[in-house]
């Protein structure tokens, strides 16, 4: 499968990148709240859970408003990081992205 050659061993997010572990307020709480919502989202297609455990894959995603979501760029654990494009590719009813935010973000799974 050619999506599996963006997985490879974890990497620390590259700086500069929006992690959805970052906590922000006031103006930036819009676009805090929309990484969180596609993370949470995302997170949903994972059955099973327990079976990535340990696991991290940081993926980038662009949003292009005639195309949706693609997934850009993994890194990371092969099996969580097949898992997150599937999602990610499948969910049709992830939100939009607010006013002035990035073309591309970056989202980091790590079930546990």
């Amino acid at each position: 499968m050619l999506a599996l050659s963006g997985c490879q061993l974890s990497r620390q997010p590259a700086p500069g990148h929006p992690d959805s572990a970052v906590r922000c307020s006031g103006a930036e709480s819009a676009h805090c709240s929309w990484v969180n919502e596609i993370e949470q989202r995302v997170s949903r297609h994972f059955d099973r859970a327990d079976r990535y455990r340990g696991q991290r894959c940081n993926v980038t995603i662009g949003y292009d408003p005639r195309r949706g979501y693609q997934v850009l760029r993994t890194e990371g654990d092969e099996a969580l990081c097949l898992k997150a494009w599937q999602a990610v590719s499948s969910d049709r009813q992830l939100p939009t992205p607010p006013a002035g935010s990035p073309q591309h973000i970056m989202v980091t799974f790590r079930p546990g």
